[in-house]
Formats: structure tokens, C-alpha cells, sequence
């Protein structure tokens, strides 16, 4: 019997060997640079078939192996147009790559230092395809675990240490350098591997938060010295792939914000469409800090708009009667549109309704009588008459009346006749 098992292993051992040196040799020779310029060609045709507008380009230094599933990269860039090409010879430029020597709008740019991605092998013997990742961007952190394809599952990523200065994007989006480390967590349930059915929570905090610079220029206009938001808190809920903010909001030294809204969910994630209403302040201490900001922001207690207002319309639109400035966010997050909106977010006039409504106030006001604010008919009439003879109030007529009107006691009240001509009616002609 033991030399029986001895021939099948000595038999087994020699193709599970062979399968072994295939799999470690074919590891350490996998032509990495091919599969790098495969990864570059199929994002530039991916971005032809778009077709609208300069496309985006993806550059990657070094492509290597992690694991025995995955990939590792370093010095990725991608490289997006200018929000608005202000011509055809700017759109060109960028194509070519010559934005800054033309002059015109720059590029933003998402660089990535480091990164790794691998399929988990574990998951793969139920069925399901899941890739963890990490990556090192804009001097944090970004790690989770995401399921791929239609496997579905929960995903789960954390952001750590983003340093807001470095996020370029964002820079451009508000027109305002932008300072602070953001810290984010997001949990997700996609049936079917589909964010437009995602279920699950968002929480943001960035600390330490700063607008502007007293050197950068509002569209090249007016430089807006350093404005400290403090400490920004988000929270949003997502159902049915509808992710609603539940909680937006800063109350910083010098600016204050609020803030609520949605986004729809889309596939891919850059196609999410939001709907998003923020507003926010500029404190008393601030625009009195000195004759700048004085001048820009308007002195507290003066009627007289600032600087800000007189040069750009779209903030004077945006002021509203408690002093905040109001503005929808809108679109897809790969382009979102910023408008004025100086009136309250349906979300705000919910809660307004929602106040007003008896018994979800602590003041209330005393409910009327049922036809208080009806016309006084003829028993109210007689009833002020009787008050006035000293009698008591004959009791109320029953309802409704007859064709034709009737006095307190039941009978026909006697129409009015006209005057005649000689009681002081005019003659007629």
C-alpha cells in the first residue's frame, strides 16, 4: 500500500512542481512595461470616444508586481483640462501640452505618489471579485477594500491626512487656495456592484481650514486676505443611491458655513449628479479686521456693498436678508455649475414648514372657533342688537338659510325700498 501512495506522489510531485516554476517564473519575468503602455492606450481611446472637448491623459513612471495579485505604481498624474477653455488655440495647447507657454487657463493636475491594488484571493473561492487598494496622494492616505464587477458587497475607504492645499482640482473648482487636513470615512452596500443603488454613510471632518491667501485674486480682480473656517464637519446618509446631506457645517472665527443637499448615484462615479446648496458668512471680527477687508466685505453696520459685490454680480445676487451668501451647486461632479441662490434650499423651507406647524413649536397660537373669520351672517347681527337693548341674544338660526333672508324671530326680513325722486334720489334725466 505505501509503495502504491509513494508511485502517485512521486507522480504528483513532477506537473504540481512544473505548475509552481510556470507561476513564480512568469511572476518575476511579466512584461510590466508592456502592461503599462496597454493601461495608457486604452484610457487615451477610452477618452477619443468621449469626444467632447480636450481629453484627459494618464501618465505613469514605473509599473511593477504586488503580491502575486496585484499591481504597484508610482508617479501617476492625471492630467484634466481647464474647467472653461477660454478658445480653440487654448484647447490645442493643452492637447500639445503647452497650456503654460500659451498663457491660458492651466491644467489641474491629481498626482499620486504610490500605489498598490490586488484581488483578494480569499473572496475568489465563494465567487465574489473584491480589490483592496492604497494609495499615497496629496501627502495622506487613501486605503479601502471595493468590489468589483457585479459580485456586489460592501466597500469601505478611508481618507487620512489629505492636506487640502494639495488638491488641485479643488483649488480650481472654488477659485481660492484652499488650506486644512481633511480625514473621511465612507461605507457602502452596492447591490450588484452599482452605486445607484448604494446604501450606507459618509463622514467627513477637515481641521484647521483656510480660504485664500491676500496674494491670490478673485478671477484676477481682488485678492481675499486668509479667512479661517475652523473645523468642517459633514455627514450624509445614502438610500437607493441617493447619498442626502444630514449635516454641513463650520463655524470658524472668521467664516461661517452651512450647508445641505443630495447626489444622485450614477455609474461611473464621476457621472453623479449633485444638488447641493451651501451658504456661507463672512463674520463682523473679520470684515472689521482692517481697511481691506473693510473696503471688499462692506463695515459691519453700513449700508454701503462692499468691493466684492461691486465687481463680481454673481455676488451681489447671492447675498441674502440675513447676511449669508447663497449658492447651488449643480450638475456632474466632473463639471460642477455654481449659481447664486440667495432664497432658501427646499430642504431649509421643509424644516420651516415643519416648525410652523402646530404642536412642533413651543409657541403656539390658540386655534379659532370653526367660522370665526366667516362674514358675520344676520344671527350675529341680531345677537349685537339684543346687546344693545339689554336683552339677552335670541338662540342661533337653524342651518342654512331659506331662498330668501329671515330676521331673528323667523319671519321674512322687508326688503328696502328706493328712494324716490323726492327723498333725495337723483332725477332722472
Amino acid at each position: 500500500m505505501k509503495e502504491r501512495l509513494l508511485k502517485i506522489a512521486k507522480w504528483a510531485v513532477y506537473p504540481l512542481f512544473y505548475l509552481f516554476c510556470l507561476g513564480l517564473f512568469g511572476y518575476l519575468t511579466f512584461p510590466y512595461d508592456r502592461l503599462k503602455d496597454r493601461l495608457i492606450a486604452e484610457f487615451d481611446r477610452a477618452q477619443q470616444k468621449r469626444g467632447s472637448g480636450p481629453a484627459q491623459r494618464l501618465e505613469i513612471d514605473e509599473l511593477d508586481a504586488y503580491w502575486f495579485t496585484g499591481v504597484e505604481m508610482k508617479g501617476v498624474r492625471l492630467i484634466m483640462p481647464p474647467n472653461e477653455p477660454s478658445s480653440r488655440t487654448a484647447a490645442a495647447a493643452f492637447a500639445s501640452g503647452d497650456a503654460a507657454k500659451e498663457g491660458g487657463p492651466k491644467p489641474s493636475v491629481i498626482e499620486i505618489d504610490e500605489a498598490h491594488a490586488r484581488v483578494k484571493i480569499l473572496p475568489l473561492l465563494i465567487g465574489r471579485m473584491r480589490v483592496s487598494f492604497w494609495a499615497s496622494v496629496f501627502g495622506g492616505e487613501v486605503e479601502g477594500v471595493a468590489p468589483m464587477g457585479k459580485s456586489g458587497g460592501d466597500m469601505h475607504v478611508e481618507v487620512s491626512g489629505v492636506e487640502l492645499a494639495k488638491v488641485g482640482p479643488l483649488g480650481d473648482v472654488l477659485g481660492l487656495p484652499i488650506a486644512g487636513t481633511l480625514d473621511a470615512t465612507l461605507e457602502l452596500d452596492a447591490p450588484e456592484g452599482k452605486f445607484n443603488k448604494a446604501n450606507g454613510a459618509l463622514e467627513v471632518t477637515a481641521k484647521e481650514v483656510s480660504v485664500g491667501d491676500g496674494k491670490t485674486k478673485i478671477q484676477g480682480l481682488i485678492a481675499l486676505p486668509e479667512a479661517k473656517l475652523g473645523e468642517l464637519v459633514l455627514s450624509a446618509e445614502a438610500k437607493d443611491g441617493v447619498l442626502r446631506i444630514t449635516k454641513m457645517t463650520a463655524n470658524g472665527s472668521d467664516l461661517e458655513l452651512d450647508g445641505d443637499g443630495k447626489v444622485n448615484m450614477r455609474e461611473p462615479w464621476n457621472n453623479s449628479t449633485a444638488d447641493l446648496y451651501v451658504r456661507f458668512k463672512f463674520t463682523d471680527a473679520y470684515r472689521s479686521k482692517n481697511d481691506l477687508t473693510k473696503s471688499l466685505l462692506g463695515a459691519p453696520g453700513s449700508n454701503v456693498p462692499g468691493l466684492i459685490e461691486m465687481q463680481q454680480p454673481k455676488m451681489k445676487r447671492s447675498k441674502r436678508a440675513d447676511g449669508f451668501y447663497g449658492w447651488h451647486v449643480h450638475g456632474s461632479l466632473k463639471r460642477p455649475r455654481f449659481d447664486p441662490h440667495a432664497a432658501d434650499s427646499p430642504a431649509a423651507r421643509g424644516r420651516s414648514k415643519t416648525t410652523d406647524t402646530p404642536g412642533s413649536s413651543p409657541v403656539t397660537t390658540p386655534r379659532k372657533p370653526a367660522g370665526a373669520n366667516l362674514p358675520s351672517g344676520p344671527s350675529e347681527a341680531a345677537a349685537r342688537d339684543s346687546e344693545d337693548q339689554g336683552t339677552p341674544p335670541p338662540p342661533p338660526p337653524p342651518p342654512p338659510p331659506s331662498t330668501e333672508d329671515e330676521s331673528p324671530s323667523g319671519e321674512p326680513r322687508s326688503r328696502p325700498t328706493p328712494p324716490s325722486e323726492g327723498e333725495g334720489a337723483p332725477p332722472v334725466e
